[in-house]
C-alpha cells in the first residue's frame, strides 16, 4: 500500500498545511512537492515536473515512449520542468525553445478531502507543435475550488512528436502516444494523489480535444476514462488527422531540406536523429508559405498494424462498430471559434492583401485541403461565393472569415462527429455552444486587439484553466461564469452529466443529443442557458455537399 504522508503532520485533509512538506510515494519513488492556494484561498497540493517515462533523447528521439524507471531518494515535485521543443505560432513562431528531455506531468489535489475524488486528466491544446503543461498555460487555480483531482501533462511536439515515415521504422503518432503512457500512469499512481482511478474524465482544448478523442479510439488507451470531454477540437478534421500519403511527403520534405536520404525510411530516420532537435524545427519552420501556414505540418496518422499501434483504423470505422470508448462524452465549440485566425489576419493589412492576390492557392493550405484527392478549385471557388459573394475578403467580410474558420475547423466536424458518436454509443453525448462575451478575448490577445471578434477559440478556458499571459481582472459576470464553467465540469466529472440536478446556478437541464439535429446547450451567460437544434444549419449544410465531407459527415437519412 502506497502512502501519503507530510513530513510534518501526517494526515491527509489538515486545512492549514502551508508550513508542510507533502510527500507522495508512487511506483517508481518518493515525490516531494509543495502546498499552494487557488484564488479564492484554497489549499491544495501541487506536485509538478513528475517524470512519466525515459527521456526521449538520443537514440529513443523517435521511439514510441518507454515506461520510467525507478528513481532513488525523494524527488523534488516542486518546481516545473522544461516544455518540449517546439515554437508559439500565437507569439509569431520566430523562437524555438524547451527540451528534448520534456516527459513529465502536474498533479494538483485538494487537501480537504478523505475522499477519492473524480480526476480531471487534462491535454493541452496548440495544433500539435506548441504548448504545455505548466501552469503559465495551464493553470489549476480555477478547478482546484471544486473537490478534483487535476492532472496536465507535456507530449512531443511537432515533427519529434508527429513525424512518421509510413511503415514500421517509424510509424508515427509518438506525441499521442505519450499522452496515453502519462494517462496509465495516471490510473497507476493518482490514488497516492487522493484521486480515484476509476473516475479519470479525459479533457482537452482544440488539438488537446481532438486528442481525448483519439484515446476514445485507441486500444492503448480506450479502457481508461471515465468520461471525456473534447473543447474545440475532435478528429477525424483535416487539421488533426494526415490523409493517406501525406506523413510520408512531409517526411521525404524534411529530409531531403536536411540533406538526409529518403531512398530507405530507416536511413532516413537514422540521419534524422545526427540532426539537433532545434534544427529539425528550423527547417520545418521554412515550410511555411503564408503566415506561418499550415501550421499543423506534422499531424496524427493511421499507422500500420502493429501490436503497439496507437490507431491503425480509420475513426470512421472504429465509431461505427463501436469499438471506440463507451462512456459519457461533452463537447463543443465557442460561437466564433474562428476568430483566432481571422483576428490574426486582419490585424495586418499586406496579410489580407496577399490572401486576396493569392487566394485560390493560400486558402486550401489555410484550411488544410490542399492534400485531398478531390479538386480543390471547386471547393475553393464555392467558398469565395457562398462567404465573400464572390468578392476579396476585407474589412468588411471579418464575420463572414471567422464563420469560413469556425465551420472548416469546428463546426462541421464537431458536430458530424458528435451526431455519429451519438448514433452508435451506449452512453450520452453532451454538445455545447459557448456564447458568453466576457471582459477579455483571446482575439485580442493574440490577434487584434482593436476590434470585436465575437467569441473567440480559447475563450472558454478563461473560465477553466487559466494561463498567466491572459493578464486582466475578471469582471463580476466573469466570475459568475467560471462558477458555472468549473461546476459543469465538476458534475461531469464525478456523474457523467453536466446537469445531474438544478439549482440556481444551473437552472436548465442539458439534454444529450436525441437525434441527428445535435441538440445543444447554448451558454450564452451565468444567467441564460437554454437548449437548442441545429447549429449553424445553413453553413452546416453548404459544407455537407462536398465529397470531401460526405464519408464521414453522415446525412439525415443515414442516421
Amino acid at each position: 500500500m502506497y502512502e501519503f504522508v507530510f513530513i510534518v503532520l501526517l494526515i491527509f485533509g489538515q486545512t492549514d498545511q502551508a508550513n508542510e512538506t507533502p510527500i507522495v510515494k508512487v511506483l517508481e519513488g518518493f515525490l516531494k512537492g509543495t502546498v499552494k492556494e487557488t484564488k479564492n484561498g484554497r489549499q491544495f497540493l501541487a506536485f509538478q515536473g513528475i517524470p512519466y517515462a525515459e527521456p526521449p533523447i538520443e537514440t529513443l528521439r523517435f521511439r514510441e515512449p518507454l515506461q520510467r524507471k525507478p528513481w532513488e531518494n525523494i524527488l523534488d515535485a516542486t518546481k516545473e520542468h522544461a516544455k518540449c521543443v517546439q515554437f508559439d505560432l500565437n507569439f509569431g513562431g520566430h523562437d524555438i525553445f524547451g527540451e528534448e528531455n520534456c516527459l513529465y506531468l502536474n498533479v494538483y489535489t485538494p487537501t480537504i478531502s478523505k475522499e477519492l475524488l473524480p480526476v480531471i486528466f487534462y491535454i493541452h491544446g496548440g495544433g500539435f507543435v506548441y504548448g504545455h503543461a505548466n501552469p503559465s498555460l495551464c493553470g489549476p487555480d480555477l478547478l482546484l475550488d471544486k473537490d478534483v483531482v487535476f492532472v496536465t501533462i507535456n507530449y512531443r511536439l511537432g515533427p519529434l512528436g508527429f513525424l512518421s515515415t509510413g511503415d514500421s521504422v517509424l510509424p508515427g503518432n509518438n506525441g499521442l502516444k505519450d499522452q496515453s503512457i502519462a494517462l496509465n500512469w495516471v490510473k497507476n499512481n493518482i490514488m497516492q494523489f487522493g484521486g480515484n482511478p476509476e473516475k479519470i474524465t479525459v479533457a482537452g482544448q482544440s488539438a488537446g480535444g481532438a486528442s481525448v478523442y483519439f484515446h476514445l479510439l485507441s486500444p492503448l488507451s480506450k479502457s481508461i476514462p471515465y468520461a471525456a470531454i473534447s473543447l474545440s477540437g475532435i478528429t477525424p478534421s483535416l487539421w488533426a488527422l494526415a490523409q493517406e500519403g501525406e506523413e510520408k511527403k512531409i517526411a521525404k520534405q524534411l529530409a531531403e531540406a536536411l540533406n538526409c536520404p529518403t531512398n530507405s525510411s530507416q536511413f532516413m530516420v537514422d540521419c534524422l536523429l545526427k540532426v539537433s532537435a532545434y534544427k529539425i524545427l528550423e527547417k520545418s519552420r521554412e515550410f511555411a508559405v503564408f503566415n506561418n501556414n499550415p501550421s499543423i505540418l506534422y499531424k496524427p496518422v493511421i499507422e500500420p498494424y502493429s501490436q503497439n499501434a496507437f490507431l491503425s483504423e480509420h475513426p470512421e470505422n472504429i465509431i461505427k462498430s463501436r469499438k471506440m470508448s463507451q462512456v459519457p462524452f461533452m463537447t463543443g465549440i465557442t460561437k466564433d471559434d474562428g476568430a483566432m485566425k481571422s483576428s490574426a489576419l486582419f490585424n495586418s493589412n499586406h496579410l489580407v492583401e496577399e490572401l486576396n492576390l493569392n487566394f485560390d492557392q493560400i486558402l486550401p493550405i489555410l484550411l488544410h485541403y490542399d492534400n485531398v484527392r478531390f479538386d480543390t478549385n471547386e471547393i475553393t471557388s464555392a467558398i469565395r461565393q457562398y462567404y465573400f459573394n464572390g468578392s476579396d475578403v476585407n474589412n468588411d467580410t471579418k464575420t463572414e472569415f471567422t464563420n469560413l474558420v469556425t465551420d472548416f475547423y469546428f463546426l462541421i466536424p464537431q458536430r458530424s462527429i458528435s451526431a455519429l458518436h451519438a448514433k452508435y454509443s451506449t452512453q450520452p453525448v453532451y454538445f455545447y455552444l459557448f456564447g458568453y462575451k466576457g471582459s477579455t478575448s483571446y482575439s485580442k490577445i493574440f490577434g487584434d486587439p482593436n476590434h470585436d471578434y465575437g467569441v473567440c477559440h480559447c475563450d472558454d478556458l478563461l473560465y477553466l484553466v487559466p494561463n498567466s499571459f491572459v493578464n486582466h481582472k475578471p469582471s463580476p459576470e466573469d466570475i459568475k461564469m467560471t462558477d458555472l464553467m468549473t461546476t459543469l465540469w465538476y458534475n461531469f466529472a464525478n456523474t457523467g452529466n453536466p446537469t445531474p440536478k438544478l439549482d440556481s446556478l444551473l437552472s436548465t437541464k442539458w439534454n444529450p443529443i436525441m437525434s441527428d439535429d445535435v441538440d445543444y446547450y447554448y451558454i450564452k451567460d451565468s444567467k441564460i442557458m437554454e437548449m437548442k437544434k441545429n447549429l449553424y444549419e445553413e453553413r452546416f449544410q453548404f459544407w455537407k455537399k462536398f465529397p470531401l465531407f460526405k464519408s464521414i459527415y453522415t446525412t439525415k437519412n443515414e442516421l
